[in-house]
């Protein structure tokens, strides 16, 4: 029988089974040619190539030797997508008003390791869109960053999530540790200094000297998602003290919620109150002009060339939600286009964007579970919730389990080791592992981000 690319590739994924077939990163892959001795494949980023050879290939090959002979084997290649450029007639510029966005030689498709600190050195000010629903907060980051311990101190910023907190967070690091060396930086999530701090219970009393020496003497403390400190008394009163030494040292504390210190419930009234002794900085939704500029920002980042001004304002109309949204649906509308060959236009725009509207006001404010995220992301991907939750470490099961793992962690505010409890795990480092190894894929894989955005949806 002679076979061709497509069926040899065809039959693999079906003896793959369901979940392969639904895997985002097999989903990309498009058999291109069979010689004598290899199957080739092409997709289109480093990482998606990574996964395949690292959760598949042993399979893959395995399966190509009783079709092929005995020296067949997979040959995984990179091909970049590039999306076709729009020829719409009705395409016209935005007004000058509009102003452009500055560009980085490093985008957020070319990984960045974090320094030392912890810092994300492309967080920065300048890749920081300004407009009217965070341009206080950046004001007062700003300042921050200029003049430490000296501005407002404490600063605490407080939004929705994917609306810059974290961004505006690194970005007072990263410009502390490019124009004052001499001062030492310490960025933590308020997780990773509650584990650390039960850490040093744990071992000895130099543990403990080494962790408070650690953040006590930090000129600047950044520390991120605060409202996790919920119902974690000794981490309360380790912060307590903490923050009362770097605040009478005249030291900078900045910190990060999804909510003001007020409605932090099961937390100690003496340290909401000193949340806010400084100033507090609330970012909301970003208005139209805004999310126009961070689609601009985000095609200058990704290289979408093809999109035209008229597409990212359908866009900025229909998505109204954090940055993330907008980010997904841009990058939804890209990898259609190219895989069907499509223009980028406003019709194709609004044929493909067709499933975004508002939520029912019913369900605007359901609040989400562990239970919520594991069944829709079981059933995306044709899976139990009991075999998310089993101890199997399948490669096809341990996938969908890791992006359960951080759905949880993005959309509700269960702690580590309640998400870890959540799937039958003791261990909090396995969910910090795999919200780790999803959060660097996102920012690699524009298709996985397009699934992400798609459960988020799907589950809010």
């Amino acid at each position: 029988m002679r076979y061709t690319p497509d069926d040899i590739w065809s039959e693999i994924l079906s003896e793959l089974g369901d979940v392969a077939r639904k895997d985002p990163y097999l989903k990309q892959a498009k058999p291109t040619e069979l010689t004598e001795d290899e199957l080739t494949v092409s997709v289109s980023t480093p990482i998606t190539r990574d996964e395949i050879e690292k959760r598949f290939l042993p399979d893959i090959n395995r399966l190509l030797i009783p079709r092929l002979g005995q020296d067949k084997a997979l040959n995984i290649i990179v091909r970049p997508n590039t999306p076709k450029r729009s020829t719409d007639p009705t395409t016209e510029p935005m007004t000058d008003s509009t102003p452009l966005l500055p560009t980085s030689d490093t985008t957020p498709d070319q990984e960045s390791p974090q320094s030392e600190t912890g810092l994300n050195p492309q967080y920065t000010f300048d890749r920081f869109i300004v407009g009217t629903s965070n341009r206080l907060s950046h004001a007062a980051a700003v300042a921050v960053s200029e003049n430490p311990g000296k501005s407002y101190n404490p600063l605490f910023f407080y939004g929705g999530v994917g609306l810059g907190k974290t961004h505006l967070l690194h970005a007072i690091g990263n410009h502390i540790q490019e124009h004052r060396m001499n001062l030492k930086v310490v960025y933590v999530s308020s997780e990773t200094f509650m584990n650390e701090y039960i850490e040093s219970i744990i071992r000895s009393s130099t543990t403990s000297r080494d962790f408070r020496e650690k953040y006590r003497t930090a000129d600047v403390l950044l520390i991120d998602d605060i409202q996790f400190l919920q119902r974690k008394e000794g981490t309360q009163e380790e912060f307590f003290n903490t923050f009362n030494e770097l605040h009478l040292n005249s030291n900078q504390i900045v910190m990060t919620s999804d909510r003001p210190p007020k409605n932090l419930e099961n937390v100690e009234e003496r340290l909401r109150s000193r949340f806010e002794w400084g100033m507090l900085a609330d970012i909301s939704a970003p208005l139209f002009e805004t999310r126009v500029a961070i689609l601009r920002q985000k095609c200058i980042d990704h290289q979408f060339d093809s999109v035209s001004d008229n597409v990212l304002n359908y866009i900025a109309e229909v998505v109204e939600g954090n940055i993330r949204k907008l980010e997904g649906a841009l990058t939804h509308l890209v990898a259609n286009a190219s895989i069907f060959s499509e223009e980028l236009t406003v019709d194709f725009a609004q044929r493909t964007l067709s499933h975004i509207q508002p939520a029912p006001v019913a369900y605007q404010h359901k609040a989400i579970t562990a239970d919520d995220i594991q069944k829709a992301v079981a059933r995306y991907y044709g899976i139990k919730v009991s075999e998310l939750k089993s101890s199997k470490r399948t490669k096809l099961l341990a996938f969908p389990r890791q992006i359960a793992m951080y759905l949880c962690r993005e959309l509700t505010n269960l702690s580590l080791t309640e998400v870890a409890s959540a799937f039958g795990r003791r261990d909090h480092t396995t969910v910090m592992h795999a919200c780790d190894r999803i959060e660097q894929a996102i920012g690699q894989d524009p298709e996985l981000n397009q699934i992400i955005n798609s459960l988020i949806e799907s589950i809010s």
